[in-house]
């Protein structure tokens, strides 16, 4: 662990594609710009059937193998589907702040969505490759973008229509798969055509799913990330919070042989700053202390904020001769800190610092509470000074 680091990098050059899907959090979006999402992703699926009728009707060799009046009736629904798809995304797009769009639009989309699904996987076959795989990538996508209740409304009908269709093909009473010539394909077996159609229908929606399962997985990494560093720190100057403090010090006390000290510092008559220039300038100079002990200190060091204005400093390997060492240049650096108010005031701080290590006690608590008292020590004495607890039986 080591301290935090203020200064942030403004290179815009480090902006690519692994930090856009980073910060522009997909499960955050809109629901109208989910419902885009999907729309998109729809179109692009019914680009490949386009493509693949396409080849069948211009490929004279592979009319053995499919119903070509079929092939055509799915080429003219693929078209139309294309069309109603993007014509979706305008309304959504730009109906995006209005309460009926938000309402409405996801569900039709969705709607849409899924009855492209259901006759796509009526032709191909109920239970083929394509279906199951674009069946179990869709509805988990769905179920992570969208409210269950919408996902699920869509998907009941839908299961129970694909269901009744493979029924019905058991029993004779459809066609299964009739988009292919099954009598044809099944004196092969795992004929090329039938194995190579399966793959280019299921290629698309895997490689889309898989994309977001990718993109939904590294932003959920990165804000658990976040939220357990954001546990850690305080909110104001960004350094370790009381509890983090507390948790880093019992490791360091559990090392073999441990040598560190603890500083402990108080900023001298803080609330005269609040009660004179109002706490939004209280909250500046805390910042700004946080900031200037941050670049005095090594890395390996760890700044905390103990109370209001009271901030630690915990210093591994560190003697109390070299940690008054320290603490007596933080007090230099904090007292040549200069503050305007808004009304053009100018004002300084001073801070007190009080010394203890782990030679002079056995227990975590107990050296905080010898730095506490030497620090009272040098409230005691004037303010804006350095006192090692060890010496003040001396003094």
């Amino acid at each position: 662990m080591v301290k935090i680091r203020f200064n942030r990098s403004t290179d815009t050059k480090r902006w690519g594609l692994r930090l856009f899907l980073e910060h522009q959090i997909v499960v955050n979006w809109t629901i109208l710009k989910k419902s885009i999402l999907l729309l998109i992703l729809a179109a692009v699926m019914n680009l490949f059937w386009i493509s693949w009728d396409i080849f069948v009707l211009t490929h004279p060799a592979y009319s053995a193998w499919v119903h070509l009046n079929l092939v055509w009736s799915q080429l003219w629904t693929s078209l139309i589907m294309l069309v109603v798809l993007v014509a979706l995304i305008f309304p959504c797009h730009f109906y995006r702040d209005r309460k009926w769009a938000k309402e409405f639009l996801p569900l039709i989309t969705v709607q849409v969505f899924t009855a492209m699904l259901c006759h796509n996987s009526y032709l191909v076959g109920s239970f083929s490759p394509a279906t199951m795989v674009g069946y179990v990538s869709v509805v988990g996508v769905g179920l992570i973008l969208f409210n269950r209740k919408m996902i699920y409304c869509a998907l009941v009908p839908a299961t129970i229509a694909l269901l009744f269709c493979n029924y019905m093909s058991i029993i004779g009473a459809l066609t299964y798969a009739p988009l292919f010539n099954m009598a044809e394909i099944n004196k092969v077996a795992m004929h090329p055509f039938w194995v190579g159609s399966m793959m280019f229908f299921l290629v698309p929606i895997l490689l889309a799913c898989l994309f977001l399962f990718e993109v939904l997985l590294t932003q959920w990494r990165t804000r658990e990330t976040a939220i357990q560093v954001l546990s850690r720190l305080d909110p104001l100057t960004n350094v370790l919070n009381r509890r983090s403090i507390s948790s880093y010090l019992e490791k360091l006390h559990q090392q073999p042989d441990p040598l560190y000290s603890i500083v402990l510092l108080d900023l001298d008559h803080f609330k005269n700053i609040n009660d004179q220039f109002g706490h939004s300038m209280g909250d500046q100079v805390l910042v700004q202390v946080a900031r200037c002990l941050a670049n005095n200190i090594r890395d390996l060091d760890v700044i905390g904020r103990f109370g209001g204005e009271e901030f630690i400093l915990l210093l591994p390997n560190t003697t109390t001769a070299q940690a008054q060492s320290v603490a007596e240049r933080c007090r230099l650096a904090i007292s040549h800190l200069n503050f305007i108010t808004e009304y053009q005031q100018e004002f300084s701080v001073s801070a007190s610092f009080g010394i203890s290590s782990s030679v002079s006690a056995d227990e975590p608590h107990l050296i905080i509470s010898q730095a506490d008292q030497a620090l009272y020590a040098v409230k005691a004495d004037g303010r804006n000074q350095v006192k090692i607890f060890t010496d003040l039986a001396i003094d």
